[in-house]
Order: structure tokens, then C-alpha cells, then sequence
């Protein structure tokens, strides 16, 4: 059992990557093998042309840094996206990350892997109820791949720092992890 974080925030060490640390040790914990990317470390270009065929969809710009994230991506049996709230949505590293998966979830070699995997979803935010602003187009994408939705830690923490001094949301984050590892083991 393998579970990955996509970090989409481009700040190390802030609210979304310290909830995703913890996320990842309830998962260790509980005996994933557990692996994060910083989205922000590869260059992932934005989705171009596709087509209107979604089976027949080629990724033009294959040559950047996606599918090294996207082997990641495919080896791990649970996958937690965790992005801050920036103006009303998830970051353009993690938004990138998605629209390209359009480009490979509807092959037939990727789709039960896409498939195939617990998704959870972690986001930092400044002011009440932001959360839903990612947590809810990546739960729709989530179904739209045809993935288990585990389920997301929306947290209040705006000043790099706040995350670590809420013990609440750090428990939660931890387990939301070991039950993503539990859920998944038990579903295959």
C-alpha cells in the first residue's frame, strides 16, 4: 500500500504542507508506504489542445515534467491532494497537475489505475468556509475518475505557523490518512 501527497502549494513548510505531513504519517503509521510531491519543483505545463474525443485525447506537451509526477501518481493506491485556497480555488501547480490527467484517465492502459485509488483532499485557507472552493471540484473530479472519495481536512490557517498550533486539525489530518490506508485495505 502506497500513499502520495501532490503538495500544489509553493510554500515548504506552510499550513497545507504541515497538515499533508501529518496526513502522511497517520497513513505510515498505519502501514502505507508514503511519498510527497511538490508540484512546485516540477515544471508541469498547463493543459493545451486535446480534442473532442476524450479516448483519443494526445498530451501535447508531454515533454515537461507531468508524466514523472503521473508515474508517481499511477503507483500509489491513495492519493491526497493537498492545495491552499488561493483566490477562490486551488493553485495553478495543482490545477495543472488535474487538467492533465484528462489527457490519460479515458486510455484504456491508465484507466483502472486512475480508478483504481482512495483519493482524500487537504486545504488551508484564510477565512471561514474558503475550503469549499477545492475541496468540492476535486471531490466532483475525484468521481469523475471513477476514484474512492475518503474525504477532506478544510482548515482555517492563514499565517505560515497556524497549521502546527492547532492540534485539533492536526489529528485530524493524521486520520484522515490512517483511514484512507484502512478504507482502501479494505475495499480490495
Amino acid at each position: 500500500m502506497k500513499a502520495l501527497v501532490l503538495a500544489g502549494s509553493p510554500r515548504k513548510g506552510g499550513n497545507t504542507d504541515v497538515l499533508a505531513d501529518e496526513f502522511l504519517r497517520g497513513a505510515k503509521d498505519a502501514g502505507a508506504k508514503v511519498e510527497k510531491i511538490y508540484l512546485d519543483d516540477l515544471r508541469i505545463r498547463p493543459l493545451g489542445l486535446v480534442g473532442d474525443s476524450p479516448a483519443r485525447r494526445v498530451d501535447v506537451r508531454a515533454g515537461d515534467d507531468f508524466l514523472k509526477a503521473f508515474r508517481r501518481f499511477i503507483a500509489a493506491d491513495i492519493v491526497c491532494f493537498a492545495t491552499p485556497v488561493y483566490v477562490q480555488g486551488m493553485t495553478a501547480q495543482m490545477k495543472c497537475f488535474i487538467d492533465r490527467l484528462s489527457a490519460y484517465k479515458w486510455r484504456k492502459a491508465y484507466r483502472k489505475k486512475v480508478s483504481d485509488k482512495g483519493y482524500a483532499v487537504i486545504t488551508a485557507f484564510g477565512a471561514p468556509s474558503e475550503g469549499r472552493w477545492v475541496t468540492a471540484p476535486i471531490k466532483a473530479g475525484v468521481e469523475n475518475l471513477g476514484g474512492v472519495y475518503i474525504g477532506a481536512l478544510s482548515v482555517v490557517a492563514y499565517k505560515k505557523g497556524e497549521a502546527k498550533k492547532n492540534p485539533r486539525a492536526l489529528a485530524a489530518a493524521y486520520s484522515l490518512g490512517a483511514k484512507a490506508v484502512r478504507r482502501i485495505r479494505n475495499e480490495r
